[in-house]
């Protein structure tokens, strides 16, 4: 698009063709409020609060949220007919609303509060009684509505239409009696309702393979809240519920604090030559198992004590699919945006990937992208009426891939093809499909991406511990994280866990207690391969030890000379013998884990 020039408050700048007024004013950092706008949704005008003069045009203010810049366009903030605008609304906003300010949950980060300050009258002419509404309104079991402070700027619905597919959220009655409710008082049962609650004016994801940049907020030690850390490479913005709200066992208060040998306390030193005993020469009679979200320097010191002391041991990591290391032709998350064809295979995206799964909705809808789903059930994707739903037996997807080559949307894409493959939940032969959807890449010139769903799959696949053993049979059991999915083998005689909740198997166990993501230093991997630092904000406290000090404490018991002093040493020597796994600056803030 050409460039175009205009001036705003004095300043004469360059923008491109298209860009929205109050988009042009943030390049040279002149705030004109808003309500409604939010840069990832369609501009609406709604709350009239970005109004602005600008010539040549019409003789009162307009919206510049919905006013795109033009050639020689002069555009007024600060005119007098703008400010008093502004004020107005501000004052008609504040009419009907509690001002519970030193009391409300938002405030102290809340726009009405701040643009009241700085844009609004110092007392308000409005002197009647106020509209009262019942509150608050649960819309669901972790988010409720308090219609009261509600400014109607419709982003919550807006998002519900337009990002997530959804339509749960609407608007109620006429003009002052409005309000938003849930569609005939029904629970909001999207995963990514959450969402509304940052959209609402008034470090790394943990939880799976995407990697969502977030926030985790601590106070006096305890996790109180994790919201979204807009990242436009990855999340733009948008993370899901369980990443939002699944961190309750970070503030359990049974939480293991102390290592114990049999049930009885045991000092650290004990309890670490206690594991080495009942692990060491084990072999192929030794299991372990991993969790999905195993940093990156965690899967390093165990590569290591499993080519040393622990060699032979069988290696489970909970949560992996089975799809082989990633192809060279690997396609970036946000590659998915310019996609012309998408091609979606033995995944259900909402649920295995959710953040993917809105890139993808945001590439058809917005962008016009097709889509073509292969899948043996119903998927979220159905809803869109252009949807080819191509319904395969199970363990077939290979061959109705291999068909898509000649398929009609294929025969001339008009633009990149994306080709994103998960492995059916098990229901799929990885190597066969992974081997199709390459075929069908080449053939129409597509890019990949393979749906690992384990939060550091690709971070313990390059680090070579992303095992698949089966642990049937094995006499001695290492669990690292929450016990195996299938439960402790009969067969092991001997149990050492490191994990931060009690468990009923842990009464004949030596346990070393674990630090949660909340605590935890390190990275991770995510499902397109970039590595991102994990930023704890909550400090670890004695006698906790984090992960990597106990790996290098037990590789000791063992023999083996793990004798790094902090994480950099560390990452610095997992980066020289697998590059692939080294942190790219600058750092980005993670939190807990989910693909």
């Amino acid at each position: 698009m050409p460039d175009v020039n205009l001036t705003i408050d004095g300043h004469k700048i360059t923008v491109p063709a298209g860009t929205l007024i109050v988009e042009a004013a943030k390049t040279i950092g002149i705030e004109i409020p808003v309500f409604c706008y939010h840069h990832k949704l369609d501009p609406v005008g709604a709350c009239r609060l970005c109004l602005v003069e600008f010539s040549p045009g019409p003789p009162r203010p307009q919206t510049a949220c919905t006013t795109p810049v033009s050639e020689g366009m002069v555009v007024r903030t600060q005119s007098a007919m703008a400010v008093q605008a502004r004020a107005d609304i501000l004052e008609f906003e504040l009419a009907n609303h509690p001002l519970d300010c030193p009391v409300c949950d938002k405030g102290g980060e809340c726009p009405l509060q701040d643009f009241t300050f700085r844009h609004g009258y110092p007392t308000s002419r409005i002197d009647g009684p106020r509209l009262h509404f019942k509150k608050p309104i649960p819309l669901s079991d972790k988010i409720a509505l308090d219609r009261e402070r509600c400014v109607l700027c419709y982003r919550c619905t807006r998002y519900y239409d337009e990002v997530a597919w959804e339509q749960e959220l609407t608007t109620d009655e006429r003009g002052v009696q409005s309000f938003i409710t849930s569609q005939f008082d029904q629970p909001l049962q999207s995963i990514f309702s959450g969402n509304i609650i940052d959209l609402c004016p008034a470090s790394v994801c943990s939880k799976c393979s995407v990697g969502c940049s977030v926030t985790l907020w601590q106070r006096r030690g305890q996790l109180v809240r994790i919201t979204s850390h807009e990242n436009d490479e990855i999340d733009e913005g948008w993370i899901c519920d369980r990443g939002r709200f699944d961190y309750t066992d970070v503030n359990d208060p049974s939480r293991l604090r102390t290592p114990s040998i049999l049930g009885a306390k045991a000092t650290w030193a004990d309890a670490i030559n206690a594991v080495a005993a009942g692990i060491k020469g084990r072999g192929a009679k030794l299991g372990i198992s991993l969790p999905e979200d195993l940093t990156n320097e965690e899967a390093f010191l165990f590569r290591r004590l499993l080519d040393g002391p622990l060699k032979g041991a069988r290696v489970k990591m909970h949560g992996r699919t089975a799809i082989p290391a990633p192809p060279q032709n690997l396609m970036r998350i946000k590659d998915i945006d310019d996609a012309r064809v998408i091609i979606v295979v033995a995944s259900d995206l909402e649920n295995d990937v959710p953040i993917v799964d809105l890139r993808v909705k945001k590439a058809v809808s917005k962008r016009g992208a097709k889509l073509i789903v292969v899948h043996p059930e119903g998927v979220d994707f159905d809803r869109h009426p252009g949807t080819v739903h191509i319904r395969n037996a199970r363990g077939a997807a290979a061959a109705e891939v291999r068909k898509l080559a000649s398929h009609e949307l294929l025969k001339n894409p008009g633009g990149p093809v994306a080709i994103l493959f998960g492995d059916g939940h098990g229901s799929e032969d990885v190597n066969d499909l992974a081997a199709a959807c390459g075929d069908v890449a080449q053939k129409v010139g597509g890019r990949e991406m393979p749906l690992y769903r384990a939060t550091n799959e690709r971070g313990a696949l390059a680090a070579g511990v992303a095992g698949w053993d089966k642990l049937d049979g094995v006499e001695a059991l290492l669990s690292w994280g929450p016990p195996p999915a299938a439960g402790i083998p009969k067969s092991a005689k001997f149990l050492a866990a490191w994990d931060h909740l009690p468990r009923d198997a842990y009464d004949d166990a030596v346990v070393l207690p674990a630090t949660t993501f909340a605590e935890r230093q390190g990275s991770y991997t995510n499902l397109e391969g970039t590595v991102q630092f994990l930023r704890p904000p909550i400090a670890v406290r004695p006698p906790l030890k984090e992960g990597w000090e106990v790996l290098c404490e037990l590789g000791t018991a063992l023999g083996l000379g793990l004798d790094y002093t902090g994480i950099i040493p560390i990452q610095r020597e997992m980066a020289l013998g697998t590059p692939d796994l080294e942190p790219a600056p600058p750092p980005v803030l993670v939190g807990p884990a989910h693909p």
